[in-house]
């Protein structure tokens, strides 16, 4: 697929089929993801691929829907410890784009291979942490979903127009 169509074609999905995405699709994005831009090249991300029935449920009931992603047979779960990235002359922590860099690639390359996510931002950490073993040093900042949808999206959402948020040489 051409790239601008992937960006095209990227969608949120909360509905799932059961069919399981192979192995070699799930290392070709995380992959992708592993070759994004980190702050100094640091690569500080890492990726819990919850694969277990059980372990799936479990993430799946501490994010907290109750319909959503109930089939979804994959879910990856981004992590990185704060100190693997870089502070920013305000002295803001710049962590979390490091992640959104990597994880934007993952959903992305997912696009790609014709596999749908959604990227969740709103679930239990500490639970999942707990979950999953996932030492305290590291910070969840999205998860996904990763499998086959069961509910097609049509056309993309309307967007602002382009000429409302494009500033040439001044705002």
């Amino acid at each position: 697929m051409d790239f601008y169509e992937v960006i095209k074609n990227r969608r949120s999905h909360r509905f799932y089929t059961t069919e399981i995405p192979s192995d070699d699709q799930i290392e070709r994005i995380i992959n992708a993801a592993r070759l994004a831009p980190t702050w100094g090249n640091r690569q500080g991300m890492e990726y819990v691929i919850v694969k277990n029935p059980e372990l799936v449920k479990t993430v799946w009931e501490a994010i907290g829907q109750t319909e959503k992603f109930v089939n979804a047979p994959i879910f990856i779960v981004g992590i990185i410890p704060e100190s693997k990235s870089g502070i920013n002359n305000s002295g803001e922590k710049y962590y979390p784009v490091d992640f959104g860099i990597c994880f934007e690639h993952l959903i992305l390359t997912a696009t790609a291979e014709g596999l749908a996510t959604c990227w969740i931002g709103y679930f239990n950490e500490p639970k999942i942490k707990d979950i999953l073993n996932i030492p305290n040093r590291y910070r969840i900042l999205g998860l996904t979903p990763l499998g086959y949808t069961a509910k097609p999206k049509g056309e993309v959402r309307n967007r602002v127009p382009l000429e409302t948020i494009i500033h040439y040489d001044k705002f």
